[in-house]
């Protein structure tokens, strides 16, 4: 509610036209084109100061060279033409690279949530000049840079534009070092959008920032594997681990946390909680697994290979023990927890293990695991578990990308595509929905929808790992 909003036409002739409705605070004005005129009518927004960073009141990245919005918009007039032949460019290449991925109806979700993902952030600039990517949580706190909120959302920018996954990472290391965060864990979020002046989630008094942290309130296994994953992945898409190295005590004791702490979680915190929280929870262990060849994978790339092989061996131990203890003993599937014979979640936290090549996981284990989905899907998709018939559409992809076969991952994600076709909700794409009624529970518009990229970002991926370690 600050900023100003700009209404303009190219074409036409103006004049006002005044509302009989004096609590009607927007002005209006007639644009009339002669005949056959083309008008082009344009909008902008100009919110001054866009992220409250710490104290320092940033501008947006347009705008950090002290731009203004008049000259902004006359810009955008001058090259729309280029614009858009580059904008129909990119929006064919997508198209036609997602075909070829996971076929026509991925393509169509790809198409789908594209805009929806990049536009929930803000760009900014930092104090050291350094690139910020903040996202807003939209319809869930409205909190600020959360870790997984980020986590999700990393393919589709590993994918075009590794530096705003960075971005997105550097709000929480400076909070992290920061008086304000006292664990020896990773934050869940650097504020509420637009202040990101530290975490507000898991207060002692909702979202105060004054008011304590509380243990009880935090994920500590969920987000420092998310931040290690993320930076493993940052260093997978440049062949360069600089970035991770310079918060390598940062990241050592995040992944000590893991390897502690991510054999058997305790009742805490997730981002799978929507049906309550869990003690044993199977797929939390996996993302502490993935966050341990994380730091393997950090350390190969920076080339110590001493530290790599240690954390590599750290996580295939526990891989092992992770297939013996979270087996089904009826399908040879893997339950939701470890003491809940008969349970089922989506594992989509061993995508990694897959598009890494660390076999950590057999092909047995991911084909009885994606084999058992089939059979307990719904019309509009795979329940995230099986507590409730609800579903994630990010977690979705990336369970169907864990497939060996583009029929078994097309079949996955085909009552996705049938959701967004079919759902009453006339909303921005919701990722958290009910898969019998195709009814949008709570979220939309929000920034993981940048996970069902993970399938278009698969090849790549796979390719630059089998050329960095064979």
């Amino acid at each position: 509610d600050w900023g100003y909003l700009y209404f303009g036409a190219v074409g036409g002739s103006y004049g006002d036209n005044k509302s009989a409705d004096k609590i009607d605070p927007m002005p209006s004005i007639n644009v009339t084109p002669a005949e056959g005129e083309e008008v082009l009518f344009i909008f902008a927004y100009d919110d001054i100061r866009s992220i409250d960073y710490f104290g320092k009141h940033l501008p947006s990245y347009w705008n950090k060279d002290g731009k203004d919005i008049l000259t902004a918009i006359d810009e955008a007039v001058a090259d729309r033409e280029e614009t858009l032949r580059l904008c129909d460019e990119f929006a064919e290449k997508l198209y036609l690279d997602a075909l070829t991925a996971g076929g026509e109806k991925y393509a169509d979700l790809l198409t789908l949530v594209y805009r929806q993902t990049i536009a929930a952030h803000k760009v900014a600039v930092d104090e050291n000049d350094e690139i910020l990517f903040i996202s807003k949580e939209c319809f869930s706190n409205g909190c600020a840079a959360t870790v997984d909120v980020s986590y999700p959302s990393i393919p589709l920018f590993l994918l075009y534009n590794p530096e705003l996954v960075r971005g997105m990472l550097r709000p929480i290391y400076k909070f992290a070092a920061s008086d304000g965060w006292k664990f020896d864990y990773a934050p869940h979020d650097a504020g509420r959008y637009p202040l990101v002046t530290g975490q507000r989630y898991g207060r002692a008094k909702d979202m105060v920032l004054d008011s304590e942290l509380l243990h009880e309130g935090q994920m500590p296994v969920e987000e420092c594997g998310n931040m290690i994953i993320m930076e493993a992945n940052l260093a997978i898409a440049e062949k360069n681990a600089d970035y991770a190295m310079a918060h390598i005590d940062v990241l050592e004791g995040w992944c000590k946390y893991l390897i502690k702490y991510g054999d058997d979680p305790e009742n805490q915190l997730c981002t799978d909680d929507f049906a309550g929280h869990l003690a044993h929870n199977c797929n939390l262990s996996l993302k502490a697994i993935m966050g341990i060849m994380g730091m393997s994978i950090i350390y190969s790339i920076a080339g110590d290979e001493k530290k790599a092989a240690r954390y590599k061996r750290i996580a295939r131990k526990k891989a092992k023990s992770w297939c013996e203890r979270a087996k089904n003993s009826a399908d040879n599937s893997y339950r939701l927890t470890f003491d809940l014979d008969g349970s089922f979640s989506m594992k989509y936290n061993m995508v990694w293990d897959k598009i890494w090549g660390t076999k950590l996981f057999s092909d047995t284990v991911y084909r009885n695991e994606t084999e058992s989905y089939l059979g307990r899907m719904n019309e509009y998709g795979l329940p995230l578990d099986s507590r409730c018939d609800q579903t994630k559409s990010d977690w979705l992809v990336w369970s169907a990308t864990l497939s060996k076969n583009d029929k078994t991952f097309a079949k996955l994600i085909a009552p996705l595509w049938k959701f967004y076709n079919e759902t009453p909700d006339r909303v921005p794409a919701s990722d958290w929905y009910d898969t019998v009624c195709a009814r949008h529970i709570h979220f939309v518009n929000r920034t993981v929808q940048g996970g069902l990229f993970i399938k278009l970002m698969e090849k790549d991926f796979s390719e630059k790992c089998k050329k960095i370690w064979g």
